[in-house]
């Protein structure tokens, strides 16, 4: 059996995060997602185990969307970036 694909959310407004979670609350059985509000932290993940999704919230205080795709692209080409926009 194939594995579940791996989905990263990052946003730094934990509303919006717990929205999404209880949004997808159906997809837990086929996806494996991980809700993040740092960048920092997404890095980390990403070059712990690399995600197959990342879905990003363009203004984040830390480092804006573009910066956290960008690096984690240089972690994992693959990673299909899905930007979030107010």
């Amino acid at each position: 059996m194939a594995s579940k694909p791996r989905i990263l959310f990052v946003d730094d407004e934990p509303n919006i995060l717990e929205s999404l979670r209880r949004m997808l609350r159906g997809r837990l059985a086929a996806w494996d997602m991980i809700f993040l509000d740092r960048p920092a932290d997404a890095l980390v993940a990403q070059r712990q185990q690399p995600f197959d999704v990342a879905v990003v919230d363009m203004r984040m205080p830390e480092m804006n969307g573009f910066e956290l795709i960008a690096g984690l692209r240089s972690a994992s080409a693959t990673t299909v970036a899905i930007m979030l926009t107010g």
